[in-house]
């Protein structure tokens, strides 16, 4: 939308009012989550914050709702899920040196599930954002793996002839 208003959370908090006050919860929330967009969307225009383009708009919206399901499902997969219910309770608290381990260690791992969110709000915000556990190849010249190139300049380094030095190259 291009706007930062506080009348964008006060839109998504009525529509969700609005949502489980006709008795829909969660799981009707994930199978149609554009009902659910087209509700916040009366409310952005409702307070004045109306998108620029309603279809983009609603379209990110279910995007967001798709992606953040994902997460939660794993956080907590059903109700009767207490081990996992206490983990996220723990994890989310604010208190949580390391939110990530209490979650691991009750067996739920969301990181993927988080990264393919962070992403995505990189995308609906213009913002290029490199994966987290990609790391870009210091070091690593015309596809070269690091090791093999540290080989190559040592041996450059210390004088060996052009022969010597693409036989590291070979081997990778």
């Amino acid at each position: 939308m291009g706007k930062s208003s506080s009348s964008i959370g006060d839109a998504i908090g009525d529509a969700l009012y609005d949502w489980t006050d006709l008795g829909k919860g969660w799981e009707e929330l994930k199978k149609n989550p554009a009902e659910f967009a087209e509700y916040v969307l009366d409310y952005l225009e409702q307070y004045g914050t109306a998108p620029i383009n309603r279809d983009t708009t609603k379209d990110v919206i279910v995007r967001a709702i798709q992606k953040s399901a994902k997460v939660l499902d794993k956080m907590i997969p059903t109700v009767e899920s207490l081990k996992h219910l206490k983990a996220t309770s723990r994890a989310v608290s604010g208190a949580a040196d390391d939110p990530f381990q209490i979650l691991r260690n009750a067996g739920i791992d969301i990181e993927p599930e988080l990264e393919e969110f962070r992403q995505f709000l990189a995308e609906i915000s213009g913002k290029k954002v490199e994966p987290k556990g990609s790391k870009a190849r210091k070091g690593v010249e015309g596809g070269i793996p690091p090791e093999v190139l540290s080989i190559a300049k040592a041996l450059e380094f210390s004088d060996f002839s052009e022969k010597a030095m693409k036989r590291p190259r070979k081997s990778s």
